[in-house]
């Protein structure tokens, strides 16, 4: 069986860490590790991790990284982790009992796999507006949440993709590339498990979609409002600009002209969000989901011109810890 490391990073959320701890002391392999990627280094956070494996199955090991934000945090654990696959999840997420199972099975199944994602579905804490399930639909893919049930059947080709909550990596992916930088503070300014995947792609690599995989992303409340839906287009902003500009030479000149391309592409959206603030439609959201994506965009030039750390992010061609 692969030697297998599951990362956690964690972020002043010690409730819905503890509860994904305790979901994966059923698992039906108990053959793997546990990292617990502390993005705040909180005392509190240690002092859980510590009680819980005093009776835990499976026992997590702590380690503090309060720097780099959630990327490099899962950097960090693919270099403490002792493993040959990576299993990435996040601290709000409780498992199926056979999801490491389900990821170790194929990743020895199919040694030209490097990567993989599994399905992702909602577990609401509670019951969601008419006007989210409406806006979602019938999508088998809902990003803004992480969720995704493309298929019920396996696949492994050069398209794949993955969210970061639920996905497997082999080790030696972070031998040439990483996480790319995501937050700097309040400040949205690279693209994560997007330019992971990315990086996969160009190289040729194969991903795949483990279906048995299941995972459960807890929803609060607060995420199934338009406000919500804005923040996450605001972060898609920020990785989107983070590709346009990456290794990118910039100057006073560009980057004036780049607000003029967003200004023409976006003001029709920033027009009209003022005037559907109020309301939950389909065509409503998406307009305020665009003006949302412009904004960033815009502060993104502005970013680029007067912060270092979002000019050195944009700068190092070695992203890892």
């Amino acid at each position: 069986m692969i030697e297998t490391s599951v990362i956690i990073p964690t972020y002043n959320r010690p409730g819905t860490l503890f509860q994904a701890l305790r979901s994966l002391q059923e698992q039906t392999l108990s053959d793997f590790e546990i990292l617990v990627m502390d993005n705040a280094a909180d005392p509190e956070v240690e002092r859980l991790v510590a009680n819980f494996n005093r009776t835990a199955r499976i026992s997590g090991r702590y380690i503090a990284h309060d720097s780099g934000g959630n990327s490099g945090a899962r950097n960090r654990g693919a270099q403490e982790a002792k493993g040959n696959l990576l299993v990435y999840t996040d601290d709000d997420l409780t498992f199926e009992p056979r999801w490491v199972e389900a990821y170790c099975a194929q990743f020895c199944a199919h040694p030209e796999m490097v990567a993989a994602g599994g399905c992702v579905r909602p577990l609401w804490e509670e019951a969601p507006p008419a006007w989210l399930l409406e806006y979602m639909g019938n999508a088998k893919v809902f990003s803004p949440l992480a969720l995704m049930e493309p298929t019920d059947h396996f696949t492994l080709n050069d398209s794949g993709f993955f969210f970061s909550c639920n996905m497997g990596v082999r080790r030696s992916v972070f031998d040439w590339t990483g996480f790319r930088p995501e937050m700097y503070g309040t400040q949205t300014i690279g693209n994560g498990e997007t330019g992971l995947n990315r990086d996969i792609l160009r190289r040729g690599g194969l991903i795949g979609y483990v279906p048995e995989a299941v995972v459960y992303h807890h929803i609060p409340p607060h995420r199934m409002t338009v406000d919500y839906i804005r923040k996450w287009a605001w972060h898609l902003g920020g990785s989107e600009m983070y590709d346009r500009w990456w290794n990118r030479k910039r100057s006073i000149a560009s980057l004036i002209k780049e607000v003029i391309l967003i200004a023409r592409q976006y003001w029709r959206k920033w027009l009209k969000d003022c005037t559907v603030r109020h309301r939950r439609d389909r065509a409503a959201i998406n307009i305020q989901f665009q003006a949302s994506l412009g904004w960033c965009k815009i502060n993104y030039v502005w970013w680029m011109a007067i912060d270092s750390k979002v000019q050195a992010a944009l700068d190092m061609t070695d992203f890892r810890p």
